[in-house]
């Protein structure tokens, strides 16, 4: 009996490890790509959604949406949520924190760049990037956003753009 316990016991201490391995493997790839992920803090997503303004019905899409936490947060407001995250262990964390939250049918994520996201289908986007990627994102957003779509910005604004409202370090702006 106390062999089969210690037997139990190292068990769940080899998947531990494992576990916090494959975790510490996925967020080092992480740290290489070109957006590397940082999680909103509760102050920051209460007031991107009060920017936001989200309609029931809308369609949202994060750009690399991380653990999923503003997908989940749009779609308890109504919103068909869309996120793209090259990060599969992020992917993963979003579906299952969408199934717990009951959102699982508002939630879509995408393991893919966020450059390959079709913003077309979008009323409002969400960034969250470095300074340095700003310009890109500028262009690729008001190139690829239908006229009318409200882009909210956690920290770093746009550079060549006014925003209509800021707020708490995220800016509001329409294409």
């Amino acid at each position: 009996m106390l062999s089969l316990i210690a037997g139990l016991l190292l068990t769940i201490a080899s998947l531990l490890v494992l576990f916090v391995l494959v975790i510490g493997i996925v967020f080092i790839f992480d740290l290489f790509l070109e957006l590397p992920y940082v999680g909103t803090r509760r102050a920051k997503i209460k007031t991107i959604m009060e920017l936001a303004k989200i309609k029931n019905g809308e369609t949202l899409v994060d750009l690399g949406s991380g653990d999923g936490r503003l997908l989940i947060e749009s779609a308890k407001r109504g919103a068909h949520a869309i996120g793209y995250e090259i990060n599969p262990f992020l992917v993963f964390i979003t579906i299952i924190h969408a199934k717990l939250r009951g959102v699982r049918d508002y939630v879509k994520v995408y393991q893919s760049s966020l450059w390959k996201a079709d913003l077309a289908v979008a009323d409002i986007v969400l960034v969250y990037a470095m300074r340095k990627t700003m310009p890109r994102f500028e262009e690729f957003i008001y190139k690829n956003c239908k006229k009318g779509t409200r882009i909210v910005v956690n920290t770093n604004p746009f550079p060549n753009k006014k925003p209509e409202k800021e707020e708490n370090g995220v800016y509001l702006y329409k294409v």
